[in-house]
């Protein structure tokens, strides 16, 4: 064996034998619980009350199976998506390797018909991470503020929904001042009990009465809502920024992916918890079903106002959570670009905070609108952070002898990298032609 063959074979044993997790420097980690209760209160939140509007469009049986369909689909593409930068991490023998570097050296060592794309995507992804997490931050305030006016509203309070949102601004900016995950557990496991509060209470209204499966609630309405679904479900299911942040300030972080992994117990949770509302919902209220199913519960019923301030709130306590993983890619940014003293950081770091909750707060102001902006950002975001950018990772980093018996794997990828483009394309035209709909 010459000099070139033994430094190749030790680099490669290196790479086998060095474990990312154990190199990972994380000041605030995680456990398994605050992980638990991190990542249901990331995926149970608007999404869910939307539900029952999209199980609407595709009648009770097809939504049971395209939803089940769906979260299994998104649940393996994230798990290649942690394989990959996992991958990534042994090869640059490094602790963590971020979501937009891993597309940039995937990339760059994949196909030489793709390297010239390496640096224009590690932007893209940059930039559509940011986006989806405050289109996120967003809708949250929109929904928050829909909810308390309809309470306020019912007593005689009656004022616009945008002067709600006013209000709103300065408790959404404490919370955004929240530094670290660690420190947000207690939000979220207080959030997680509120929603659960509130489910009770919207379920005590779901089942009170009989409920009618006549033909129409058994039927998919067009084809047209196929894509609209889709893009329904993907928001509801995939927070992916939130999902890569807890996998990464997790303390065990290999218990996380797995068969009986955190990652797959979490989904099964959600994903039942997603399907009883949607179907419930949808046979109680039928086609008269709201963007979220709160605003179909009576006004004038104390339950039925409890269980609207109560998911605004469990709602609001999510925000800084959502927030946080904006912030997280930005400031990892600015640390690197700006040498500067720790009384100048610490002003960048609050500004940075302070404009995060300003910038989703000022879009909601200027468009307070719910449902089918919730379908467009599915459809543009998940699509690509969820379906085509795991494929197109993976591919690359299979590149150019591990794609398996008749490059089985490359077929895969290429499949799924086609799937979430016909999602991104279908569900955008969808979405934008309902907006443009509902205002004239």
């Amino acid at each position: 064996m010459n000099g070139s063959n033994i430094c190749a074979f030790l680099a490669e044993e290196d790479e086998e034998t060095y474990d990312p997790h154990k190199h990972r420097k994380v000041e605030k980690p995680t456990s398994y619980a605050d992980t638990m209760i991190h990542l249901l209160k990331g995926s149970i939140g608007a999404g869910v009350l939307c539900m029952p509007s999209a199980v609407a469009r595709m009648g009770v049986p097809g939504s049971i199976l395209c939803l089940t369909l769906i979260g299994t689909f998104a649940a393996y593409c994230m798990h290649l998506l942690i394989g990959a930068q996992y991958k990534i991490c042994k090869r640059a023998r490094r602790g963590y390797v971020a979501y937009p570097r891993c597309m940039f050296l995937a990339v760059q060592d994949g196909p030489p018909l793709l390297r010239w794309a390496a640096s224009p995507l590690y932007y893209f992804v940059d930039g559509v991470l940011v986006l989806w997490q405050l289109g996120i931050c967003c809708i949250y305030c929109v929904f928050v503020s829909e909810n308390v006016k309809q309470v306020f509203d019912f007593y005689g309070a009656e004022i616009s929904l945008r002067a709600h949102l006013c209000v709103l601004l300065i408790p959404l900016t404490l919370l955004g001042l929240i530094k670290d995950l660690k420190l947000m557990t207690p939000l979220s496991t207080v959030s997680n009990v509120v929603t659960m509060l509130g489910f009770i209470l919207v379920f005590f209204y779901l089942i009170e009465d009989d409920v009618e499966l006549d033909d129409d609630k058994l039927r998919l309405k067009t084809l047209l809502d196929i894509p609209v679904f889709i893009g329904t479900a993907l928001f509801a299911l995939e927070a992916v920024g939130v999902v890569l942040a807890l996998e990464y300030n997790m303390e065990e972080p290999q218990r996380f992916v797995g068969l009986c992994g955190l990652f797959n117990i979490g989904m099964i949770i959600i994903i039942t918890l997603y399907l009883t509302m949607g179907v419930f919902g949808y046979l109680k209220y039928g086609d008269d079903i709201q963007p979220s199913i709160t605003l179909n519960l009576p006004q004038e019923e104390k339950k039925a106002q409890a269980a609207k301030l109560t998911f605004a709130l469990a709602i609001f306590l999510s925000f800084p959570l959502q927030n946080f993983v904006a912030y997280s890619i930005l400031w990892r940014k600015i640390k690197k670009k700006v040498a500067t003293s720790p009384k100048s950081t610490f002003v960048l770091d609050y500004t940075l905070r302070l404009i995060l909750v300003l910038v989703p707060w000022a879009v909601a102001v200027a468009v307070p609108r719910l449902g089918p902006f919730i379908s467009l950002f599915g459809a543009f975001c998940l699509s690509l952070l969820a379906v085509v950018f795991p494929g197109l990772l993976d591919a690359c980093l299979r590149y150019p002898s591990a794609y398996g018996p008749a490059h089985f794997r490359l077929a895969r990828d290429i499949l799924i990298i086609l799937f979430g483009t016909a999602c991104l394309v279908s569900g955008c035209y969808t979405s934008v032609l309902e907006i443009f709909d509902d205002k004239h």
